[in-house]
Parts: C-alpha cells; sequence; structure tokens
C-alpha cells in the first residue's frame, strides 16, 4: 500500500526506468536500453521506491520480477507506453510514410527460414522501417519488444494473440550418420517441452552429446558433423542429403502465435510489420 495521501511520484521519468526493468528482467540490460549505466538505474528505482511506500523487485535466479504491488502500476504505464506509440506513429503516417523501429522476439532459427527471405520486400514497400530480432524461444511476455512469435500461447496480460502458423521438427542425419551413438540437441532449458522429448524418445533415451542454442544451429551441426541430431523441417529441406532418422516417427508439429499489446492494434508502423510477418509465415516452404 502507499504511505498516505502525501505520497506521489516527483518525477515521472523515474517510470521509465521501472519499465526497463521489468522489461529486461536485469539492471545492466535496463541500463543498456536506457543508454545509461546500472548506478543510476538503481538509483531511480530506489527513489521510485520511496515514493510509492513499497519495495518494487525482488531478485530471482532469473532476474529481477515485479513485485505483486506494482502490477497494476505496471499495467498501467505499459498501456500508456502503446498509446503514445501508436499516437505518434499514426501521425507519422499521416504524412504519408510509415517508418520507425520494431523489436521482434521469436525463435531465431525461425527468423532465418521465414523472415530472412522477405526482409527485402519489407524494406522496399517501408524503407522507414527498423527492425532488431531478438532469438528468443519459449517467451509467454513481450519484454522489450514490440511483437513476439512464440510456440507458447500467453495467458495472462494485455495482448493480443493470433494463430501464425504450425512448425514441424524431427530427427534428422546424414547418410553415413553413426546409429546408437552421439547426436545433437538443444539446451537443458527446451527438454522439458515436446520436440527435445520426443528427440530422445528416438534417440533411446540418450542425452545429447552436444547441445546448440537453436535448431538452425543443430542442423549445420548436423551437415558439419555427420552426427544425427534434431532441426527444423525447413531447415533440413535446405540440404538434399539430409534425411530423416526414423522415417517411421512423426514429426512434432508446434503452434505459433504471434503476440502484441492491445493498445498497438491501430498503430500503422506495427501493424505494417504483423502483416509483414503473417504474409512470409503464409509464404513459407517446408515449415
Amino acid at each position: 500500500m502507499l504511505k498516505g495521501s502525501e505520497s506521489r511520484i516527483e518525477n515521472w521519468d523515474d517510470l521509465r526506468y521501472l519499465m526497463a526493468v521489468h522489461k529486461t528482467g536485469s539492471m545492466s540490460a535496463a541500463a543498456r536500453l536506457l543508454s545509461t549505466n546500472p548506478a543510476t538505474v538503481s538509483r531511480r528505482l530506489a527513489r521510485l521506491a520511496e515514493a510509492l511506500g513499497y519495495e518494487l523487485f525482488h531478485k530471482t535466479p532469473e532476474g529481477w520480477v515485479a513485485s505483486d504491488a506494482i502490477g497494476t502500476l505496471l499495467q498501467s504505464v505499459s498501456s500508456f507506453e502503446g498509446e503514445i506509440e501508436s499516437y505518434l506513429n499514426a501521425n507519422v503516417a499521416l504524412g504519408g510514410q510509415i517508418g520507425g523501429a520494431i523489436s521482434i522476439g521469436m525463435p531465431g532459427s525461425l527468423a532465418f527460414g521465414v523472415l530472412y527471405p522477405r526482409i527485402a520486400e519489407l524494406t522496399r514497400d517501408y524503407p522507414g522501417i527498423r527492425l532488431s530480432l531478438h532469438a528468443q524461444t519459449y517467451r509467454e511476455t513481450l519484454g522489450e519488444n514490440d511483437l513476439i512469435i512464440s510456440p507458447i500461447r500467453p495467458q495472462q496480460g494485455r495482448l493480443i494473440v493470433k494463430p501464425i502458423g504450425k512448425v514441424h521438427a524431427n530427427v534428422y542425419c546424414m547418410p553415413d550418420s553413426p546409429r546408437n551413438e552421439g547426436w545433437i540437441g538443444l539446451h537443458r532449458d527446451h527438454d522439458m517441452y515436446e520436440p527435445m522429448q520426443r528427440a530422445m524418445d528416438i534417440m533411446g533415451g540418450r542425452p545429447p552429446s552436444l547441445r546448440l542454442e537453436n535448431l538452425h544451429d543443430t542442423a549445420d551441426a548436423i551437415r558439419v558433423t555427420g552426427l544425427p541430431g534434431l532441426t527444423l523441417r525447413i531447415d533440413a529441406a535446405l540440404n538434399p542429403d539430409m534425411k530423416l532418422y526414423e522415417p517411421s516417427n512423426p514429426d512434432t508439429e508446434t503452434a505459433l502465435y504471434l503476440c502484441y499489446h492491445e493498445t498497438r492494434r491501430r498503430d500503422p508502423l506495427l501493424q505494417a510489420v504483423i502483416d509483414w510477418a503473417a504474409r512470409a509465415f503464409e509464404l513459407a516452404e517446408d515449415l
């Protein structure tokens, strides 16, 4: 609760620091986002916490997590940010141009196979758009992104969630890949999800002998090392020599969701990028 009726925020700019830590989960990452230093971020948060009368965050192994007490405040500030972005971008669009920076969080393997081939189209149609792509796989919140494409459907928050496609994965190998030996998979934080669980079943329960960050990297590693490994069908299709390790095992099929804050539904800049991304997934072959 607030200290009392005398409590108020003297410097509204402190809310930028609050949101930066909430989005990134890190003092240092928030400092980079705001082009400052962690000491300044910490000092600003301390001042805001004193004004409000309660702790803003608590430290966890995953980073700084907002306290329940500021949940409503975070929602209000996030909505305000979205409304301002939409308003400013709409004003630019009235001048006949759409431009600005958009950040997308999505699996890096899909960025390579789906979005990269279509980026030239986006820059041709909208020369003023600047994209930042962040490799993130199992994500339920926007964080510092304007939109995310995730295999997890968010259940909370004021997000608009749209199915954007399905992606297929399986264990692939080269013609001379060894059987019943080492194989290539993803980092341990993927082990709870179906693609890695299915791959471990196919490989007889043995853990991977090599773990990598994303499924595009595993495709390259399968080709270079000759070991079998988990990868996407879209990546395997790029190498004519790559084949299914166990042809009788069906692919894992994972639904993908495009998500953004509801206050950005009328933002012409964000909507232009969303339409482009949706078309890229629609046109992707062997997904």
